[in-house]
């Protein structure tokens, strides 16, 4: 009898945990849970836009035309191209139309002895013909004031070869070395944007993992409420079911403000405001190709930046010669052409027109030492320069090298991550199978979903740094970030402007 007691009660035990697994299974599935976004939903950062969503290559496009920085670059670029013209325009002659008017009265010549003024000199040999006291200069009170009008072309031409020619070439070096620091630029803003975007991306699916999780354990801690009502567990496993979803809340909410200042730092890299709404569209593709060492060295030689420093010791240089040619001979022409008369319908009577002409030819001695001064500036210059250059040409190396093995390692874990989730689900099929057998307990099974989820947002970490590694990697050297590594092989190193 007691045998038959104690069979029956365990068997309605058995029967409430029955009904109790049957119930949570229907409340909760323990199947499949979402699987990773990666399709074309929109992944909204900030706000409720009804805009389309962006793709990567959207965003891209957005950054080169509206971020700031690169804008300035760009001007820059138009600035340089307006000293070029200047430069050229010290080799040019200048060509002016003046008119004038003046009026003056100038007694001065009237007071020189020379002209029979000023001083008495005794009788005149002109006193027996035109009478005593005549004189062919007026008195100084009795010249009257007058007045000209002047229309004539002015000339002048300085001729400085040596000093025009290093000018023009230096702002053509100035503006081939501002065009390679928009370039590296460009560069620069597309990697930011992709590791922005796949930012957007990660944050997301950590928000959307956490959330998964904080519903996972919520079923858990009710799950063991249950079971502590049928004397199945102890208040401590309540108590620690329910401090482990309180620990998962403030992660939500962390995760949530990284997925809102991803998007704010996306809107700034596309030239708009931080708050405005942003959606993605998180597709993209992982680039599986490589690229081998001395590959990647020998484009790093090219690199936009390393150019920009290779053409500022050009400039130095030229900046020298352009101080040796203060001290080289050279020739001034200039020359006027015009009319003149006493008043405006005169001025182009017979023989009121004027001209003049002249060459002077210019051969500095001495300048108070004003160029050995500038031509030693500009030689301490040149060396400071390639010392920067060669420190520059180290750094490159070193960073072509990081992250060529950052993204050795990059793909390393995600190779390792993919078989890790393909374990991660396996583990959570069987310890299913054997909840539904009534072989595992419901912990069990929230443990190995669980771990699964983690898997997940390992491998979606793992993408994320394959991305952003190969991204930098084609940066340092000096590739675009969208250009893919097959494309190396039908490109040379010595062409411009690739993007």
């Amino acid at each position: 009898m007691k045998a038959n007691r104690f069979e029956s009660r365990w068997s309605t035990r058995l029967f409430l945990c029955s009904l109790l697994g049957a119930a949570t299974v229907k409340a909760a599935p323990v199947g499949d849970p979402p699987a990773v976004q990666t399709g074309p939903d929109p992944v909204v950062a900030i706000g409720d836009t009804r805009e389309d969503p962006w793709s990567l290559e959207d965003c891209i496009g957005m950054a080169l035309q509206g971020n700031d920085a690169l804008r300035q670059q760009r001007e820059g670029l138009a600035e340089l191209s307006a000293r070029k013209i200047q430069a050229l325009a010290e080799g040019l002659p200048r060509l002016e139309l003046q008119g004038s008017w003046s009026r003056s009265r100038d007694p001065s010549f009237a007071l020189d002895e020379s002209f029979s003024g000023g001083e008495d000199l005794g009788p005149s040999p002109f006193d027996s013909l035109f009478g005593e006291g005549f004189s062919f200069v007026p008195a100084p009170e009795d010249i009257p004031a007058q007045s000209f009008w002047r229309a004539y072309l002015d000339a002048s031409w300085e001729l400085r070869p040596t000093r025009v020619y290093r000018a023009v070439r230096a702002a053509g070096g100035a503006i081939a070395q501002q065009r390679a620091r928009v370039r590296d630029l460009e560069n620069r803003t597309i990697e930011s944007v992709v590791d922005a975007f796949h930012s957007v991306v990660l944050a997301h699916e950590r928000v959307e993992a956490t959330q998964r999780e904080v519903q996972a354990r919520r079923e858990f801690l009710e799950v063991t409420r249950r079971r502590l009502r049928l004397d199945f567990a102890a208040p401590l496993d309540t108590l620690q079911a329910a401090v482990s979803l309180a620990n998962l809340r403030p992660e939500l909410r962390r995760r949530e403000h990284e997925l809102r200042r991803a998007g704010q730092r996306l809107n700034l890299l596309l030239g708009r405001d931080p708050l405005a709404p942003l959606a993605v569209v998180p597709r993209f593709d992982v680039d599986d190709r490589g690229v081998d060492r001395q590959t990647a060295l020998r484009w790093a030689a090219r690199r936009p930046d390393l150019e920009a420093e290779q053409r500022q010791t050009d400039l130095f240089r030229l900046q020298r010669g352009a101080a040796r040619a203060q001290n080289h001979p050279y020739l001034t022409l200039d020359g006027q052409w015009g009319y003149v008369g006493r008043d405006v319908g005169s001025l182009t009577d017979t023989g009121h027109d004027f001209w003049r002409a002249g060459v002077t030819v210019h051969v500095p001695l001495f300048d108070g030492l004003l160029t050995k001064g500038q031509v030693r500036e500009a030689e301490a210059a040149i060396r400071r320069s390639e010392h920067r250059e060669h420190e520059l040409q180290a750094q490159v190396r070193d960073e072509v090298l990081a992250a060529l093995d950052a993204l050795e390692v990059a793909r390393a874990d995600l190779a390792a991550a993919r078989l890790n989730l393909q374990r991660a689900e396996q583990a959570f099929e069987q310890i299913r199978l054997r909840y539904e057998l009534g072989k595992a307990e419901r912990l069990d099974v929230l443990d190995a979903q669980s771990e699964r989820f983690t898997a997940q947002s390992t491998l979606i970490e793992a993408r994320y740094r394959v991305a952003t590694s190969s991204a930098t990697l084609k940066r340092t050297m000096g590739l675009s970030p969208l250009l893919p590594f097959s494309a190396l092989a039908h490109l040379d190193p010595d062409q411009e402007n690739l993007r």
